[in-house]
This record gives C-alpha cells, sequence and structure tokens, in this order.
C-alpha cells in the first residue's frame, strides 16, 4: 500500500496544495487575531461578547478550519479519483497490475492522510501562537488562557479529523455518482458546515465525537461501495 501511495504522490503534484495549506495557516491565525481584536469594538454587542471567550474563538477557528480543508480534501478527490476514474485516464488505471480496489484505496489514504496532517499543523500553530501571545499582551481581557484550555481545543481538533475524513469520502461519493467537481465540492462546504453548527453547541466534544463517529461508519461503507463499483466499471 506505501508503494501504491508513493506511486501516487509521484504522479501526482502536491506542491500546490503545500502552498495552500500554508496559505490556509496564515489566514488562520490572522482570523484568530481579527476576531478577538474585533469582539473588543463594542460591549454591547451580545455577538461580539461571546467571542471574548478564548474557548468560543479556538470554537470558531476550528470550524473555518475544517471548512477550509474538506473542501481541500473535495478539490484533490475530484482531481485524483473523479478525474481518472470518470475521464481518458481510466484505461490507464486499470491496465495497473494491481488490484483496482488497492489503487482506489491508496488514493483515498493519500488525500486522508495529507488533508488531516495539514489541518492539525495549520490550526495547531495559530492556537499556539495566539496562547503564547495573550499570555504576554491579552486581547480577550474578560477570560483567562490557561493551558488545559489550549489542550481541550487541540483534542477537539483532533477530533474532528475524523470527521474530516468522513466528509471527504461522502463528498467524494455524492460527486462520483453525478461525475461533477462542483458538487464535491459543495457537498465537502454544506457537511462541514453541518459539523460545525453542530460542534459549536455546549458540549463540543461529545457531539465532535458522536458525528465523527457517524461519518466513519459511512465513510467505510462508502468507500466499500466504491470499490465495488470500480472493480466492475469494465462490464458497466
Amino acid at each position: 500500500m506505501l508503494k501504491l501511495i508513493k506511486l501516487e504522490l509521484k504522479r501526482n503534484n502536491i506542491r500546490t496544495y503545500l502552498l495552500a495549506s500554508a496559505i490556509s495557516c496564515v489566514v488562520l491565525l490572522g482570523a484568530i487575531y481579527f476576531i478577538a481584536s474585533a469582539a473588543q469594538l463594542e460591549d454591547s454587542n451580545t455577538s461580539q461578547i461571546a467571542f471574548r471567550s478564548y474557548a468560543n474563538i479556538f470554537r470558531l477557528i476550528g470550524i473555518i478550519s475544517l471548512v477550509i480543508f474538506s473542501t481541500m480534501s473535495g478539490i484533490m478527490y475530484s482531481r485524483l479519483i473523479i478525474g481518472e476514474y470518470t475521464g481518458k485516464r481510466v484505461a490507464l488505471l486499470f491496465s495497473y497490475p494491481v488490484s483496482r480496489s488497492k489503487i482506489l484505496v491508496a488514493k483515498l489514504l493519500l488525500v486522508f492522510v495529507f488533508t488531516s496532517v495539514s489541518m492539525l499543523i495549520c490550526t495547531a500553530v495559530p492556537y499556539i501562537v495566539f496562547s503564547i501571545t495573550e499570555s504576554v499582551s491579552p486581547i480577550v481581557v474578560q477570560d483567562v488562557m490557561t493551558a488545559a484550555l489550549l489542550v481541550d481545543s487541540l483534542k477537539t481538533s483532533s477530533i474532528a479529523v475524523l470527521a474530516l475524513g468522513g466528509i471527504g469520502v461522502i463528498s467524494l461519493r455524492i460527486g462520483f455518482i453525478h461525475k461533477s467537481v462542483p458538487t464535491t465540492l459543495i457537498s465537502s462546504i454544506l457537511l462541514s458546515a453541518i459539523y460545525g453548527n453542530a460542534a459549536i453547541n455546549a458540549n463540543a466534544i461529545l457531539s465532535s465525537v458522536l458525528i465523527s463517529g457517524v461519518g466513519l461508519v459511512v465513510a467505510v461503507a462508502v468507500t466499500v461501495q466504491l470499490s465495488n463499483k470500480v472493480n466492475k466499471m469494465e462490464t458497466e
């Protein structure tokens, strides 16, 4: 499987996605300071007061990060799977002396691992940098930055990675049905927004675990179904 993943890395240039991830990290870092600063403008604004809490700021940034990397996974799946299995390269793909299912799983793993690691790094960096600067010169004066809060936020982001995997594969299946890249991207954004809406509630960790678990189960079922479809594509 590792050889197949390395082959996919050689066949597909991921420098663009590395650059996109770096830009996303800078955007998230800027966003976290913007939200914290904007919360100080008007004390009478209840929505701004809500974001004078470090927990709420971290939660919002985590959701924005999930939407960004869900969209990236949709783009990668569209290029590596939908584009190849519904385009002219499918004949070349099927000529490889390797199980079709293994090739498909290798592509899925490549996208999942890349987007998951990128999301973790690009979310953790703004959290850590913001936490350090807040300990020196706090912006959100009505709250207290603690190590436990940072750890809980990183834990929630780690759980969100599971949701990212589920969202990506489910969006891929929807896009594969319609053979449409826009459909894949729209599905990714909508599903990540639904997850974010649920996760932003009071018990964020519990909600995240439940939704991520359901998403993974569905993702496994979708992977099996896609494998069967790919194995039968020549006879269709």
